[in-house]
């Protein structure tokens, strides 16, 4: 689900959709000779991603660095009691309200399953501006020495967001010649973020492995 106009909450993923790579046989048990039930998502797994706002917002309340710019480790308590909460807040509000999305059929209240384990992590400074977006842009913001700005791009399908040169080298990762070091995502990406840009980054990136490996002698 992508939600538009949620000021907390930008989109929720139901991981129990995915593939799953433990299959149970017959017997209740999988191909390991694991426990199928121990095993097998059996229960709703749900990752909530918060918007680019209210991220900034909790990275302003609580900054990750120090004025130094050193990094402020982010303790368990206040990821559980802070922005876990709010992210499952925003969900269930979504979910039992028919202006939510799923319309009329917008789950009770009372429905609701309880919560059996919860946990949080915030992205920081790996949540950079995008490529596209420029020191003018209206939505951009320096916290904590740190440039961020929460203009979205829709998370389907994935677009290129880079700006079009030509007789210059495109990358989609970077990369530091001297220490041989590369770094792939899709927060290094020339694509809108999302799976598919973080897909391209590490094929791009590979190749360019490859392409150093055969040149060795």
């Amino acid at each position: 689900f992508e939600f538009d106009n949620n000021p907390t909450l930008w989109f929720a993923a139901k991981m129990n959709s995915k593939p799953t790579t433990i299959d149970t046989n017959d017997s209740g048990h999988d191909d390991g000779g694991h426990d199928g039930d121990e095993y097998s998502m059996n229960r709703e797994c749900w990752t909530l991603v918060s918007t680019p706002e209210y991220a900034m917002k909790k990275i302003e309340e609580t900054p990750m660095q120090s004025k130094s710019g050193e990094f402020i480790p982010q303790s368990k308590d206040y990821l559980t009691t802070v922005p876990a909460p709010d992210l499952k807040d925003a969900f269930y509000a979504e979910i039992t309200s028919k202006d939510g999305v799923l319309g009329e059929n917008a789950l009770n209240k009372s429905d609701l399953p309880n919560v059996i384990f919860m946990d949080a992590q915030r992205w920081g400074s790996a949540m950079p501006c995008h490529r596209h977006l420029n020191s003018e842009s209206e939505t951009r913001r320096i916290i904590s020495g740190v440039p961020y700005d929460s203009g979205r791009a829709p998370l389907a399908p994935t677009k290129f967001e880079g700006e079009q040169t030509h007789g210059t080298e495109q990358r989609n990762f970077l990369f530091d010649e001297s220490l041989m070091l590369f770094q792939a995502g899709d927060m290094m990406s020339r694509y809108t973020p999302g799976f598919e840009g973080a897909v391209i980054s590490g094929m791009d990136a590979a190749e360019s492995v490859l392409e150093l490996l055969c040149k060795k002698p």
